[in-house]
C-alpha cells in the first residue's frame, strides 16, 4: 500500500469517527416505497377494508345502530334479483348510460373538430362548452326543475309556439321521468367529451392529415377515416367512464324526480340511499346492491377494455399491412 493511500485510510477512518464524511449505507428497500406508502395505506385501509366490510355486511339484515345483525346468507341477494324496482333501475342505467355516451361521443367529436378549425371567438365557445362539467349538480337542479316543470319554461315555449298538445308533467308522470333524468345528463356530458376529444386530436400527427388532403380527401372522410380511428382509445376510456357514472348515479335523480313517480327513474343509486336513510331501513341489503353494483361495474369495465384492446390491435395491424404494402409496390416499381 502506498503512502498516498496509507493516509486516505487514516482520514476516512478518522473521519467516520470524530464527524466527517459519513460512510453511505446500502439500502434495499426501494426508494420511491416512502412515498407511495401514504397512498397505498389509505387505499387499502379505507377503500379496500370498507368494500370488505361490505361484502360481509351484506349477509346479515341490520337496522344500524345498536341493533342486533341478524345472519340472513344469501337472502339479501335473492331479495334483490326478486325486487322489479332493481330491475327497473338496472335497465334505466343501460338506457341512461347508451344515450348519455351517444350523445358525448357525437357532440363531443364535432365540437373539437370544428373548434381545432379556425373559427372566431374560439376561446369563448370553449368555455360555453366546458361550463356545464364544473358546475355542480346542486346548483343547477334547481334550474332544471324550473325547465321541466309543468309550469316551467320549456311548457311556457311549446304553449307560445302553438304546441300545447305537446305540453304535460315533464317530472311528474312516468313516462317521461327518465327522459327528463337523461336530457340533463346529456346537457352536463357532452363538454367532458369535448375536453377529451379535444386533447387528443391536438396529439394526431400532422403529416397524416397533410397526407390525407394531398390524397384528395375532403374533411369529412378525413375525420371519418383519419381521426376517428385515433381516437378509439379515448372513445374507450370514455366508455368506461361514462358506465361507472350511470352505475352510480345519484344526485341529478335525487334533487330532480328522487327516483319517482312510482320508482320510474330509479337508478342503483338512489335505491342504496333509501335502504340507508330511510326508516325501515336494511344496511344489509343496501351492502347487497352496493356489492353487486361493483361487480357490474369491474365486469363491464373490463370487457369494454378487452374489447376496445382487440380493436386497436387490428386497426394497428391493418395499418403496418399496409404500409408493408406500400413498400413492396415502391420496391417492385
Amino acid at each position: 500500500m502506498t503512502i498516498v493511500d496509507k493516509s486516505i485510510n487514516e482520514v476516512s477512518s478518522k473521519g467516520s469517527k470524530r464527524g466527517g464524511w459519513p460512510k453511505r449505507a446500502t439500502h434495499l428497500v426501494p426508494g420511491g416505497l416512502r412515498w407511495i406508502l401514504p397512498g397505498f395505506i389509505l387505499s387499502v385501509g379505507l377503500i379496500y377494508y370498507s368494500i370488505i366490510y361490505s361484502g360481509y355486511l351484506s349477509f346479515f339484515e341490520w337496522g344500524g345502530g345498536r341493533g342486533a345483525m341478524t345472519p340472513v346468507g344469501f337472502d339479501n341477494y335473492a331479495q334483490a334479483f326478486t325486487d322489479p324496482t332493481f330491475w327497473t333501475a338496472l335497465r334505466n342505467t343501460f338506457v341512461y348510460f347508451f344515450a348519455v355516451f351517444g350523445v358525448q361521443v357525437a357532440g363531443g367529436v364535432l365540437f373539437a373538430a370544428a373548434l381545432h378549425s379556425k373559427i372566431y371567438l374560439s376561446n369563448l365557445y370553449k368555455v360555453i362548452i366546458v361550463i356545464p362539467v364544473v358546475v355542480a349538480p346542486a346548483t343547477m337542479a334547481q334550474a332544471h326543475i324550473q325547465v321541466w316543470q309543468t309550469d316551467g319554461v320549456l311548457n311556457t315555449i311549446l304553449s307560445s309556439l302553438g304546441f300545447e298538445s305537446l305540453v304535460q308533467s315533464w317530472i311528474g308522470q312516468s313516462s317521461t321521468s327518465l327522459l327528463v333524468i337523461t336530457l340533463v345528463g346529456c346537457w352536463g356530458a357532452v363538454g367532458f367529451g369535448f375536453i377529451l376529444f379535444y386533447a387528443a386530436m391536438a396529439q394526431i400527427d400532422p403529416e397524416m392529415l397533410e397526407a390525407a388532403r394531398m390524397d384528395g380527401a375532403g374533411n369529412l372522410l378525413i375525420l371519418w377515416s383519419v381521426v376517428l380511428p385515433s381516437l378509439r382509445p379515448v372513445t374507450v376510456s370514455l366508455a368506461i367512464l361514462n358506465f361507472i357514472t350511470a352505475l352510480r348515479l345519484f344526485d341529478n335523480v335525487w334533487l330532480i324526480t328522487q327516483g319517482g313517480p312510482a320508482g320510474s327513474s330509479e337508478f342503483l343509486g338512489t335505491i342504496i340511499y333509501s335502504e340507508t336513510a330511510g326508516t325501515q331501513r336494511n344496511l344489509g341489503y343496501a351492502a347487497a346492491l352496493s356489492m353487486i353494483l361493483l361487480v357490474i361495474a369491474v365486469s363491464t369495465a373490463v370487457a369494454i377494455q378487452l374489447r376496445g384492446r382487440e380493436k386497436v390491435l387490428s386497426v394497428k395491424g391493418q395499418r403496418k399491412r399496409q404500409a408493408k404494402r406500400a413498400q413492396k409496390e415502391e420496391t417492385n416499381v
